[in-house]
């Protein structure tokens, strides 16, 4: 594929995933709105890698709610997934993480400190985790949010020991340093990550 196609193809993602954004009115959202709109200016392609997230991602589409804002924003991601970079940030080195979920997990970003698009002001991608994941309990500088584009999780924020399910178009908001940690359901679960402050390449801290 050529440069120009490339960037072609990842200024589509960049306006779907700013479309959706600017689409959702959850008051969690505005705290990034500022730093989406300044993210920078710079372009680097990146290679594509594949994981097995990727076809996840194509089976949780099939039960999204045709003609919404989430079923759209998926719908651009399921067709350029070949030529995403699929990523982890754990290995079988991190004894928190179960195999189950080194198997069945991944994201894949479209603005942050590694491209595409290049910024230090903000990060912003998909991941997909399948279902019945356990994602332990963890914390980071950086200030996150989550909105769930399909499936379901069981979000567990600030050490709380009461999960609350999140459903499509939930967000889920948590501050610098704050626990969280989430199980899927029966289904997997797409998401929509929003990252500010601090590094953002900071590996998670399990707690």
């Amino acid at each position: 594929m050529g440069i120009r196609a490339a960037e072609a193809i990842d200024s589509r993602l960049l306006k779907a995933t700013l479309e959706y954004i600017a689409s959702h009115r959850d008051k969690k959202m505005d705290l990034f709105r500022e730093n989406l709109i300044n993210w920078g200016t710079e372009w680097a392609g990146v290679t594509s890698a594949h994981l097995a997230a990727s076809d996840i991602l194509a089976t949780a589409y099939a039960s999204a709610e045709p003609a919404t804002p989430e079923y759209e924003l998926m719908r651009a991601f399921v067709e350029e997934r070949a030529s995403r970079h699929w990523e982890q940030s754990y290995s079988k080195t991190d004894a928190a993480v179960g195999a189950d979920m080194l198997a069945n997990y991944g994201y894949a970003e479209i603005i942050g400190k590694q491209g595409p698009f290049v910024s230090s002001r903000i990060r912003a991608g998909v991941g997909v985790f399948g279902p019945n994941i356990d994602y332990p309990p963890h914390c980071h500088k950086a200030e996150e949010v989550y909105v769930i584009l399909v499936g379901s999780a069981e979000f567990r924020v600030g050490g709380g020991v009461r999960a609350e399910r999140r459903t499509a178009r939930d967000t889920v908001q948590i501050p610098s340093m704050q626990h969280h940690g989430f199980r899927t359901t029966l289904e997997p679960a797409v998401i929509l990550y929003l990252w500010q402050g601090g590094d953002l390449r900071e590996k998670s801290t399990f707690v």
